[in-house]
């Protein structure tokens, strides 16, 4: 069973397939490219395939991308979103627990105050949850480019180490004076030196961003705020619901026992009546 809400399935599957497009342009590019290479180099390739082969060699990959990047994406949506939603089924629990312990020390509350302090205890938790809350209803570019390179390091890796070693090796293509041989070599030592220095820089964004947590919005944390109440409201509820169950239940109980013993009264009457009579 999902533990996935039903009201956050569309986000999960819209995102999902953002990051499929992303995924299949990010290879559809450079596959372009090789087949366009293929066919100016290769005679031999030009003259063995046709354009259905071409277009399947061009669109498949991309096709591929697309569904695997898809899956993973909405699979890894799905389980953030439940994540988030088991969180706030546990603050409501946490926060409920932390009021009573402190409804026992003091007064009690006045349902106003009650409602004051449960929601800055949902707030602190949300604050406190791995997030970093930006004011305003949206996100700037940086604050969502920061948060695709910390959700997809790797992903941002191949898409800059890639073009950079192809940059790197159509820059060297262009000096006449060296053989093929040096400048693969020069590639292969500039691109790995490249590819390191990515590395280092994305690796390091993700552990400043593991310290400090994802960007959301202050509409975001208003909408976990609410959603924890929410919850809470309807914990309270389905509770009275089963106490008002439990007390008509009881009440059914005690009228049918009244009734049975008024029942068994009645026999006794009527067979002491009857030993009368026949004395």
């Amino acid at each position: 069973m999902s533990l996935t809400p039903k009201h956050r399935s569309s986000e999960a599957t819209s995102e999902a397939v953002q990051e499929g497009f992303v995924a299949g342009g990010m290879v559809l590019l450079p596959t372009l490219g090789g087949l366009f290479v293929a066919l100016k180099q290769s005679p031999t390739f030009a003259a063995r395939t046709n354009w259905q082969s071409r277009t399947a060699m061009a669109i498949m990959p991309a096709l591929f991308s697309f569904a695997w990047a898809s899956e993973r994406h909405l699979e890894y949506k799905m389980h953030e979103i439940a994540q988030e939603s088991q969180h706030s089924r546990e603050t409501v629990k946490w926060a409920e627990e932390h009021h009573m312990a402190l409804s026992k020390q003091k007064e009690k509350f006045q349902e106003l105050d009650k409602e004051v302090h449960l929601i800055d205890l949902y707030r602190r938790s949300v604050e406190e949850s791995g997030v970093c809350i930006v004011p305003g209803n949206f996100l700037g570019i940086h604050h969502r480019a920061a948060n695709y390179v910390y959700t997809n390091p790797f992903k941002v890796l191949v898409g800059l180490a890639v073009p950079s070693v192809a940059l790197i090796f159509y820059g060297k293509s262009g000096k006449e004076h060296l053989q093929f041989s040096m400048k693969v070599l020069h590639t292969r030592v500039f691109g790995q030196f490249t590819t390191l220095a990515l590395l280092l820089s994305i690796m390091g964004f993700k552990d400043y961003m593991d310290q400090n947590g994802k960007f959301i919005t202050e509409v975001d944390a208003d909408q976990r705020v609410e959603e924890m109440t929410k919850i809470r409201k309807a914990l309270t509820d389905r509770l009275d619901f089963e106490e008002e169950q439990r007390e008509l239940q009881e009440f059914e109980i005690a009228q049918a026992h009244q009734a049975v013993m008024k029942e068994e009264a009645e026999k006794r009457e009527k067979r002491s009546a009857r030993v009368k009579l026949e004395f």
